[in-house]
């Protein structure tokens, strides 16, 4: 019995799910089935494939049922497997590090998915984004024999959706600690890693912030957001143009790898100031550098980061972001604390102990 491994719903580009498929897949045997630049559907043996996104958009149909994450329909998975001489009774369980069961196939094939979060039915960027999670997705969770949530606060937010618990295994996220922690800040700047979309909640930290360059007016750093354009850049922009001073806020669309790790180990600390996420890798990103973390407290930054990490009311305004800011600026001590504290929450965390709790899951649920 072999494992198939689901990347269907893997778009061209950065992103969290992009992420966690590079972390995880390249540690997991079996056959991968992804689309093919041509829009067909491919299967790649474990040393065939590329941990790496794919390049280009399908066209024609293919595009039309990917961008409604329909790309499972547009074939037929039995010659597609039958031309590298296998047959559904040859595979033992199906995985998805995507929120996406293969719903063609016969229930008694076992399949394990990965649910990331609820967040576009919690906070919806869109009303596509809310319609498919809200109608289409029960279809996923049903056919699905476990489901993996990256964080308790997912698993609680399944549970409320209706979904059998026993179905349910938590799995965090984990990080390669690649390198030594950064020994001491190396300016005043802070970072912010966020789309601007809703749950990220930065119209309420660029609110803050103009609080913060009132009550701080000798603080000179850079606070420097970094994500894509989203339905809050508008008013982003506006709130960014009101600051006392707007020239000490730079948005920036994107980095490339080198230039946000680099920007990101010469802050004074990152910030978070998201109303709801999933697991919020960024947090997990920093605390690998050795960066001191100042977030929002909502439930999944408390369940991980509760004793390395700042915390500030998501509605903050503005006075306890700056008292932090100010302590950090000020106390030599608590930046050490922090730093030690988060990047030994990220070696404990690793990637090889996230690898190694999805494939026991698979293990247990695929059949003989």
């Amino acid at each position: 019995m072999t494992l198939l491994i689901n990347l269907l719903p893997w778009l061209p580009g950065h992103s969290g799910f992009g992420s966690y498929v590079q972390r995880v897949v390249p540690a997991l045997p079996g056959w991968r089935l992804q689309l093919a630049a041509g829009g067909s559907a491919a299967l790649l043996a474990a040393q065939q494939w590329p941990p790496h996104p794919p390049e280009t958009l399908p066209t024609g149909l293919s595009r039309v049922l990917q961008s409604y994450g329909l790309s499972q329909h547009g074939f037929d998975i039995r010659p597609l497997l039958a031309d590298h001489g296998l047959s559904l009774d040859d595979l033992g369980c199906i995985y998805s590090p995507f929120f996406d069961a293969l719903l063609a196939l016969p229930q008694q094939l076992p399949q394990v998915i990965t649910c990331h979060d609820l967040t576009p039915l919690l906070m919806p960027n869109s009303r596509k984004a809310w319609l498919r999670y809200r109608f289409w997705q029960p279809l996923h969770l049903r056919k699905a024999q476990k489901i993996i949530a990256i964080s308790r606060r997912v698993a609680d937010h399944l549970l409320a959706f209706g979904v059998d618990g026993r179905k349910l295994t938590v799995i965090p996220n984990g990080i390669e600690v690649c390198e030594p922690r950064v020994a001491a800040p190396a300016t005043d700047d802070l970072i912010v890693l966020a789309r601007h979309d809703g749950n990220k909640n930065l119209l309420a930290l660029m609110k803050a912030l103009a609080a913060v360059q009132r009550q701080l007016p000798h603080w000179t750093g850079t606070v420097r957001i970094i994500g894509r354009d989203g339905r809050q850049t508008a008013a982003l922009r506006r709130l960014h143009t009101a600051l006392p001073r707007p020239r000490q806020v730079q948005l920036i669309p994107s980095l490339g790898t080198a230039e946000l790790r680099q920007a990101m180990r010469q802050s004074l600390a990152l910030v978070s100031a998201s109303a709801e996420e999933g697991f919020d890798y960024p947090v997990l990103e920093a605390k690998a550098e050795g960066l001191p973390t100042l977030l929002s407290d909502i439930a999944v930054h408390r369940e991980f980061h509760n004793d390395s990490s700042l915390f500030f009311p998501a509605d903050d305004d503005g006075a306890v972001l700056a008292a932090h800011l100010g302590n950090l600026l000020r106390d030599g001590a608590l930046w050490q604390q922090l730093s030690q504290a988060g990047y030994a929450l990220a070696q404990q965390m690793s990637v090889g102990r996230q690898v190694a709790q999805i494939q026991a899951l698979i293990d247990a649920t695929s059949r003989g």
